[in-house]
């Protein structure tokens, strides 16, 4: 009985720690595409770079999520597609200056929503 309850907890355990592994492996992605396309030095580098930040954006919309959580997340991925798309459109146009301009909007929102998954602190515990 012991170690039938071990192995389940063992094994549960793995579960949340690989589904955490994916979207920190996915966010990572999204953090190396997001450098890239703001130190773009040419259109074609800028579009390449908004097509890798995009796709990785929509692959971690399909991550889990904690449930108390997962709508307002999903919400700060819908903000950050959406300005992608508008960097993207003004790329096309020619103007690559704008463009990054509008993607530094992105690391506003990442400051944002990474709050919702920070844990509370030692402080915040103690105190409420």
């Amino acid at each position: 009985m012991r170690n039938t309850l071990f192995l389940l907890f063992f094994l549960s355990i793995t579960v949340f720690a690989q589904e955490t592994s994916e979207l920190s492996v996915t966010m990572k992605n999204i953090g190396l595409s997001y450098k890239q396309a703001v130190q773009a030095a040419n259109k074609q580098e800028l579009l390449s770079s908004l097509e890798s930040l995009s796709r990785y954006s929509l692959e971690a919309t399909k991550e889990t999520f904690k449930p108390e959580l997962k709508t307002q997340s999903l919400e700060g991925l819908q903000k950050v597609l959406d300005t992608i798309e508008r960097a993207r459109q003004l790329a096309k146009n020619g103007d690559m200056k704008s463009a990054q301009s509008e993607l530094k909007k992105i690391d506003s929102l990442r400051k944002e929503y990474h709050k919702l998954h920070e844990p509370p602190s030692i402080w915040q515990l103690i105190f409420g």
